[in-house]
């Protein structure tokens, strides 16, 4: 939807967190004299110049509405949203309407059951170390409707949520992989699939996609894949070899196979931007990496820990875990039960000695039933396991938060459940 088709709608925005805040706020700006209709799960303050729909009161008021952007974490398959599709009101997002608007820079837009946020910060990174203007936005936390409008380079991080339903086609797409994920917003994992891939069916002209991954090796013509720790090709050809020109990733800062493939990812976009690979490698050496994940919080008393807590689904833990493999580690694992399945995860504790887990919260008890290994207790709380974690650990050993799941059975955001586990780390 083009903002001109807005001009004369009846618009209403549905939840009104950082996105709806930023989307008012534009909306405002284009059309300074129009009046929106606010729908929450609570009621809002700060926003008396607008109405304030409940949202339990929403099918109540749809004669009110002509179109709708909702949120990212308002489901698409809602009920609600069904009812008013039928009704015929359009259905659409912040996502959308930034992608409608005419860019002079090209769009990059990265998804992926893991790693698209380290992918987008990096590639970020590596564009601006070489003097390239970009932007980086998108599910990474900066909202795309507050970009400016001048960059040579977007680097958009979309998830899933916003993957659903888009419309438009960056002008280079990159899937990184698909594992079970978000089963409450998607109802089941096909379709959750399906919705990640809707970005390779906008027709961007350069698909990029992970051949290592079963569920996306054959999704698109072009392939970006990793295969050992020192070379990384695309399609055929091998673009990055620890014995060539390029140089080597032996000693990257970025931990493990998976932030390789990451590497790659971002490699990958840059050999179509027609950059010089060997500049692009050296640059991304100086990438501090992101909070929260695979994050060395430091040496406290006798133990390191490391802070995952981003890795809300196993196969994200068991790259954590393949990142410190060669250490003793006592994993803190547990959260919100999103149906994830824990065999693969269980499978590889048990087949490593130098591992020990701590269940905690919803999916907790699941795990610590479904283990096999003895290295395994419960614990009622964060602070709880890490003081288990704190007697068991042996000496130099790595305390690691990692835990399969999300956090909202008991935190705001990953983030909330990860800054605590430093706070206990350094007391």
């Amino acid at each position: 939807m083009l903002l001109s088709d807005l001009a004369n709608k009846n618009i209403a925005l549905w939840g009104m967190g950082r996105e709806g805040e930023t989307t008012l706020a534009f909306l405002k700006n284009q059309f300074p004299h129009k009046k929106f209709i606010l729908i929450n799960d609570k009621p809002l303050q700060g926003f008396d110049q607008e109405r304030y729909i409940d949202e339990e009161n929403l099918l109540n008021h749809l004669d009110d509405i002509d179109v709708v952007i909702k949120s990212p974490g308002i489901s698409y398959y809602h009920d609600a949203v069904k009812i008013m599709q039928e009704r015929g009101i359009i259905i659409t997002s912040a996502t959308n309407i930034w992608f409608s608007i005419p860019k002079q820079g090209k769009v990059i837009a990265i998804t992926g059951s893991n790693g698209k946020s380290t992918t987008s910060a990096l590639l970020h990174h590596i564009l601006v170390s070489l003097g390239h203007n970009a932007l980086l936005g998108g599910n990474i936390g900066t909202p795309l409707l507050s970009l400016a409008n001048d960059s040579n380079y977007y680097i958009v991080e979309l998830s899933s949520y916003q993957t659903c339903d888009l419309k438009y086609a960056p002008d280079i797409a990159v899937l990184l992989n698909l594992f079970p994920e978000h089963i409450q917003w998607h109802k089941n994992h096909d379709t959750y699939y399906k919705d990640k891939c809707n970005l390779l069916r906008r027709g961007s002209p350069f698909n990029i996609v992970n051949f290592n991954e079963p569920r996306t090796a054959n999704i698109a013509a072009n392939s970006i894949f990793f295969n050992d720790v020192n070379a990384i090709h695309y399609g055929k050809e091998t673009i990055l070899d620890g014995n060539d020109v390029i140089g080597s990733t032996v000693g990257h800062p970025l931990l493990g196979d998976h932030n390789l493939e990451n590497i790659c990812a971002a490699l990958s976009v840059c050999k179509i931007l027609d950059l010089n690979l060997a500049e692009c490698l050296k640059a991304s050496f100086n990438y501090p990496g992101l909070a929260h994940r695979l994050q060395m919080v430091g040496k406290f008393g006798k133990f390191h820990y490391v802070n995952d807590s981003i890795s809300t689904d196993p196969e994200a833990t068991i790259a954590g875990l393949k990142a410190l493999k060669d250490k003793n580690i006592t994993l803190i694992a547990g959260g919100q039960d999103r149906e994830q399945d824990y065999s693969e995860l269980c499978k590889f504790i048990e087949g490593h000695d130098n591992i020990s887990v701590i269940c905690i919260y919803q999916t907790g008890s699941r795990l610590l039933d479904q283990l096999q290994s003895a290295h395994k207790q419960k614990a009622a709380s964060l602070a709880e396991a890490m003081s288990i974690a704190q007697n068991i650990t042996p000496e130099d050993g790595y305390i690691l938060l990692s835990p399969a799941a999300p956090s909202y059975d008991v935190f705001k955001n990953f983030e909330e459940r990860g800054d605590l586990f430093i706070k206990l780390a350094k007391a």
